[in-house]
């Protein structure tokens, strides 16, 4: 279980990296159909989902290290970097957020080899995903419905601590 949640964790971080590629990520999800239930996924797909999650995992860390480094190396604290990219993703954050221009500037420079990292992790991502007999579709749709639907999300967690 701790390790789902620190790949999902991860993942949005990844996400939050990139407004562009957030929210196309959030599109992509409001136009996807019915998520599938626990009764909908079969025991071998949630293996195939929990051999993936692990697979992903050190491509996951490499990518946040690759983003970390880039951040520190325009002199912002990660830290303050996901402060600032959540207040941009939320409006209401943002008016809180004393965001300089200076921290702009950095961040609209960042932006490019962010992406770079982000799309090479992408990359190897669905590679691995398709390697372990998934789709990339399926894929998001399983964690996507076992975010919603709490028995797969146990099967899922089960299958987890088996590993």
């Amino acid at each position: 279980m701790q390790l789902l949640k620190s790949i999902l964790a991860t993942t949005i971080a990844i996400l939050l990296t990139s407004g562009a590629l957030f929210a196309q990520v959030q599109q992509q999800q409001q136009e996807m159909p019915d998520l599938p239930t626990s009764d909908e996924v079969t025991d071998e797909e949630v293996t195939k989902l929990v051999n993936t999650i692990i697979a992903l995992e050190p491509i996951q860390l490499e990518a946040q290290e690759k983003i970390e480094e880039a951040v520190e190396a325009e002199d912002i604290t990660f830290e303050r970097f996901q402060q600032m990219m959540m207040a941009m993703q939320n409006p209401q954050m943002a008016d809180e957020m004393d965001i300089s221009d200076e921290e702009m500037s950095k961040i609209q420079t960042l932006q490019p080899k962010l992406m770079e990292i982000q799309g090479e992790a992408e990359q190897q991502m669905m590679e691995k995903i398709e390697e372990y007999g998934l789709t990339m579709e399926r894929y998001r749709m399983i964690i996507m419905g076992a975010q919603q639907d709490p028995e797969l999300m146990a099967r899922v967690e089960a299958e987890l601590d088996d590993e």
